[in-house]
């Protein structure tokens, strides 16, 4: 029953994040809709799940020092440690991607984009 409970909890977390997400990306054209609300999904599922192993983390050491013998010890991080990294990593990666589309499809909705100094200096 807990398990049960958790589970639903988690997904009403994730939606509640996709609707802060959603908002933030309302602007986008139809043809990236597909793709966006994927990225949506995938980035609510990686922020619930970081602030969870945070959470766990909180809790716990980061470090666990082993004992082999009375002259040898050793301090190893928690894995959760370097799982929690790798959630925040993935995490800003789909929000580059969903910046990224958004400030593709602006740019297609604005026509060709103008031209600066810049680039009337390489056209020479």
């Amino acid at each position: 029953m807990e398990i049960i409970n958790k589970k639903e909890e988690k997904q009403k977390r994730i939606k509640k994040e996709m609707l802060k997400i959603r908002k933030l990306y309302k602007n986008s054209t139809k043809e990236n809709l597909n793709k966006i609300q994927e990225l949506i999904y995938r980035a609510s599922f990686l922020l619930v799940m970081a602030q969870d192993m945070e959470e766990e983390l909180i809790k716990i050491d980061s470090f666990t020092i082993t004992t082999i013998n009375a002259s040898q010890t050793f301090t190893k991080t928690n894995p959760l440690l370097k799982d929690y990294r790798d959630t925040i990593k993935s995490y800003q990666s789909v929000i580059k991607q969903l910046d990224d589309l958004i400030k593709d499809s602006n740019n297609n909705l604005n026509g060709p984009p103008k031209k600066d100094e810049l680039d009337d200096f390489l056209d020479k």
